[in-house]
C-alpha cells in the first residue's frame, strides 16, 4: 500500500484547503496509507541556517518541532500533496519555513546532493488563490515545487484554483474537482 503525506499549509479550518483536503483523504483512504499533516496546527520553526544537518549520514535536524519528527515520513512516503493558498504571489509563510526545513535533506557529499533514502517521489500542489494572475501563481508553484527534489521527489504536478475566495468553494466548482480527481489518481499510480 502506498504512503501518502498531506501537507495542508493553511490556517484557515473552514477554507479550501481544508475542505479539499478532507474530499482528497476520503478518496484515498482506503487505497493508501494516509499521513495528514497541517501545517498551521502544528509547530515548525525557521531554518536556523546552521548546517548541523550536514555532519549527519541521513535527514536529520537539531531543531525538536513538529517538521523534525514529519522528516521520517517525508522521506518514506511515495507522495506527497500540499494544499496551499497564495499569498502575495507566494507560498504562505508556514509552507516557506517548512520548505527551508527541507535542506536537512541535502548532502554536500552525494552526487545529486541529496540524502533522501528514496528518490523516485512524486510531488503534487494544489494551491487557491482570490483574485490575480493564476498563470504567475502557477509558475511560482511549479518552481518552488521543484526545490523539493533534494528530499527525493523527481515527479511533480502543480495546479493553482483561481477565484476561490469563499471558503469552501472549491468543492462547487466541478473542474476544480476534476483537477483534483486526475491529480489523485496520478500520485497513487
Amino acid at each position: 500500500m502506498k504512503k501518502i503525506l498531506i501537507v495542508n499549509a493553511s490556517k484557515r479550518r473552514k477554507g479550501n484547503s481544508y475542505a479539499l483536503e478532507q474530499y482528497v483523504i476520503d478518496k484515498i483512504k482506503d487505497k493508501a496509507e494516509v499521513v495528514d499533516f497541517r501545517i498551521g496546527e502544528k509547530g515548525v520553526r525557521v531554518c536556523l541556517g546552521c548546517d548541523a544537518c550536514k555532519r549527519k549520514d541521513k535527514p536529520n535536524c537539531v531543531q525538536k518541532d513538529d517538521f523534525t519528527a514529519l522528516i521520517p515520513e517525508i522521506d518514506s512516503c511515495d507522495a506527497m500533496l500540499i494544499l496551499s493558498p497564495v499569498y502575495w504571489e507566494q507560498f504562505p509563510a508556514q509552507l516557506k519555513a517548512f520548505l527551508d526545513r527541507t535542506y536537512s535533506f541535502m548532502s554536500f557529499s552525494t552526487p545529486d546532493l541529496s540524502m533522501a533514502t528514496r528518490k523516485d517521489k512524486k510531488i503534487a500542489g494544489y494551491f487557491f488563490c482570490g483574485v490575480g494572475p493564476v498563470d504567475v501563481y502557477s509558475k511560482m508553484v511549479e518552481n518552488n515545487l521543484k526545490s523539493f527534489t533534494i528530499s527525493g521527489f523527481t515527479e511533480s504536478k502543480a495546479y493553482v484554483a483561481g477565484n476561490v475566495n469563499e471558503p469552501g468553494s472549491v468543492m462547487n466548482n466541478s473542474d476544480y474537482i476534476q483537477v483534483a480527481d486526475s491529480m489523485i489518481e496520478w500520485i497513487l499510480k
